[in-house]
């Protein structure tokens, strides 16, 4: 249980804005700024600043959002944890950005399961922003995710790197063929809805490889279901762009197959997050250590 004050701290750091603080923890704003000041006394320094009209974090701010952040998150997962000791069970709370959950994710807890069946396991597919506040609140032990956002405010451990590839059905033209971006053109391109997480780092890829979706003859806009659009290239409606990783049982089977682009390259690497400097990062170890076992492995299998 944290102090009154640095609860404040903390949830002006992540509401940057000492009114919305107030109304979050119905108490007056001047009574925010009281414990903020209280905190800068304390701690001899300043602890944050405006910067056209932007509430920033100084250095010496940063630094105490980092370490009330990882006790915060601690004190509750404390809480959880000394409940669970007159129970054999152990639990293991962990969530996923959809790309990991609708790839390995059910491989790794099936594998997980098998090695460790008395845990209860939990887990949750989010975006980005709602894990990272599940994490930081203590809801979640770890996520996973696509890329790496800010390492200063939480660990990460790199589990296994993958491609983004064209696929398509075994039906079309260019299965397994070696092509020029021109030639994919007069295909149907299938892809995520714009503005989403999928979508925007599709089109980065494209903007890296010089490639343009609004070149293609026809698009069809799928919203987060990757099953959806597996079975349309299984179909042959189209092609699409997809994580290797989230095709590798369809391209050993058979029923994807993958599209060669020249000078084309595109890798990007899964990550497993934890609070930092958690105090429960001893006994992490082992579900760390696993991880990255099983997607070596999978890795390898692709």
């Amino acid at each position: 249980m944290l102090d009154t004050r640095l609860v404040t701290f903390l949830t002006l750091c992540q509401t940057k804005s000492f009114t919305k603080t107030a109304e979050k923890l119905h108490i007056t704003q001047p009574a925010v700024s009281h414990h903020i000041k209280y905190l800068e006394g304390y701690y001899h320094t300043k602890l944050y600043t405006y910067t056209n009209r932007r509430f920033v974090l100084t250095p010496t701010g940063r630094t105490l959002y980092q370490f009330v952040n990882s006790v915060h998150s601690d004190s509750e997962r404390i809480r959880e944890h000394l409940s669970l000791l007159t129970s054999p069970t152990k639990e293991l709370r962990l969530g996923a950005e959809q790309s990991a959950g609708e790839s390995f994710l059910p491989y790794l807890i099936i594998a997980f399961m098998g090695k460790y069946p008395d845990y209860k396991i939990r887990v949750v597919t989010d975006n980005y922003d709602a894990l990272s506040r599940m994490l930081n609140e203590g809801e979640l032990d770890f996520f996973l995710m696509d890329g790496i956002v800010s390492k200063s405010e939480h660990d990460y451990y790199e589990l296994c790197s993958s491609s983004t590839i064209c696929a398509c059905s075994p039906d079309h033209p260019l299965a397994e063929k070696t092509v020029s971006i021109q030639e994919l053109y007069n295909s149907t391109l299938i892809l995520g809805v714009d503005k989403t997480p999928s979508r925007n780092r599709l089109e980065q890829i494209f903007r890296d490889n010089n490639i343009s979706s609004i070149h293609f003859a026809h698009r069809i806009e799928i919203s987060n279901s990757l099953t959806t659009v597996k079975q349309l290239l299984i179909q042959n409606i189209g092609i699409s762009f997809l994580y290797k990783s989230a095709v590798a049982r369809e391209l050993k089977e058979g029923s994807i197959r993958q599209i060669y682009i020249r000078d084309y390259y595109e890798y990007h690497s899964y990550n497993l997050i934890s609070i930092h400097n958690s105090y429960f990062y001893p006994e992490q170890t082992d579900f760390i250590k696993f991880c990255q076992d099983f997607l070596k492995q999978w890795d390898s299998d692709i």
